[in-house]
């Protein structure tokens, strides 16, 4: 992916009393990136907001995000429902058979025989258990959550991605 720019999530409530806010991460990596960083809020209604983030943690399967100049919940509350845009030099490359959940965008599926299913992977979804991949096909979104059970092995170089079983899909 040449993404210059990464959604890594949506902020959330304020957590706390000290204005920390949650994200509706995109990108489960984002607690474990060097910080201070660099960011810009993007709204629908509003012009963008450049920040910086502090810090990021894990918390009950969220991550909490801390804001500079960001001190109290009133203030975290005008941040919310912003979409989170961090620079992709922020994020370390990836190596070998780790890879970011956003590297995986538009990778076509093939099933694990070598068929090619003409389905893009589209977008993710993330939820505490586990992320959802969404692939398109010619007409209709099929939802495949990102287990070993259903997901075989990623090939980033050719463009891949192997599901198991994919006929399975077909009949939901």
């Amino acid at each position: 992916m040449t993404e210059t720019r990464i959604l890594t999530g949506k902020l959330g409530k304020p957590f706390g009393l000290k204005g920390f806010l949650k994200l509706v991460a995109q990108e489960s990596a984002l607690p474990d990136l060097k910080f201070p960083i660099d960011a810009t809020l993007e709204f629908s209604s509003r012009e963008p907001i450049p920040i910086r983030i502090l810090k990021a943690q894990r918390h009950s399967g969220r991550v909490i995000l801390q804001i500079d100049g960001v001190t109290t919940p009133e203030e975290a509350a005008n941040l919310i429902g912003g979409n989170l845009y961090i620079n992709r030099s922020y994020f370390p490359r990836s190596k070998g058979e780790e890879y970011y959940l956003f590297e995986l965008k538009g990778l076509q599926a093939y099933s694990e025989e070598g068929a090619k299913l003409d389905w893009e992977l589209t977008d993710l979804i993330e939820n505490p258990a586990h992320a959802i991949l969404v692939f398109q096909s010619k007409d209709s979104e099929i939802l495949i959550p990102y287990v070993e059970k259903h997901v075989g092995k990623v090939l980033l170089d050719e463009g891949k991605i192997l599901i198991k079983n994919p006929e399975d899909w077909n009949e939901i």
